[in-house]
C-alpha cells in the first residue's frame, strides 16, 4: 500500500524563512521540530492530516513550469484566496465541475494549485 508522506521543495539559498511564512502564515501548515541528524539548510511542516512538506535550500533551484503541488482545501478556499490577496500573492483561478482550482506561487516560485468547493 502507497501512502502519501511528504513532498521536498527546493528553495533558493536564503529563502527558506520566506518559504516557511508562506506555509504557516498563508496555508496553515505547522512548522515541525527538526531530527538532529537533518542538514541545518532542511525545515519540515505539517498539516492537519499529517502530510509534510519539506524544504531544502539549493544554490541551483529553478522552479519548475508546471510541476506543482495540489493540496484539498474543501470549504476553506474562500478564507484561504482572502490570505492569498492580502499577501499580495497573485492567483489564477477556474471552477470546473463544481470544484474551484487556484494557482498560486509561492517565494521560492513553486506552483500550488489549491482545491475547493465553488
Amino acid at each position: 500500500m502507497l501512502v502519501f508522506h511528504h513532498a521536498n521543495l527546493g528553495v533558493p539559498v536564503g529563502g527558506a524563512d520566506a518559504e516557511g511564512a508562506f506555509l504557516v502564515n498563508v496555508l496553515g501548515y505547522k512548522s515541525m521540530e527538526l531530527h538532529p541528524t537533518t542538514p541545518p539548510t532542511a525545515r519540515w511542516f505539517e498539516s492537519e492530516d499529517g502530510k509534510q512538506i519539506h524544504l531544502s535550500e539549493d544554490p541551483d533551484h529553478r522552479p519548475a513550469a508546471r510541476a506543482h503541488v495540489a493540496v484539498e482545501v474543501g470549504d476553506d478556499l474562500q478564507a484561504l484566496e482572502q490570505k492569498l490577496t492580502l499577501a499580495e500573492i497573485e492567483c489564477k483561478s477556474f471552477e470546473l465541475n463544481g470544484l474551484r482550482i487556484v494557482f498560486c506561487e509561492d517565494p521560492a516560485g513553486n506552483r500550488w494549485e489549491l482545491r475547493g468547493v465553488a
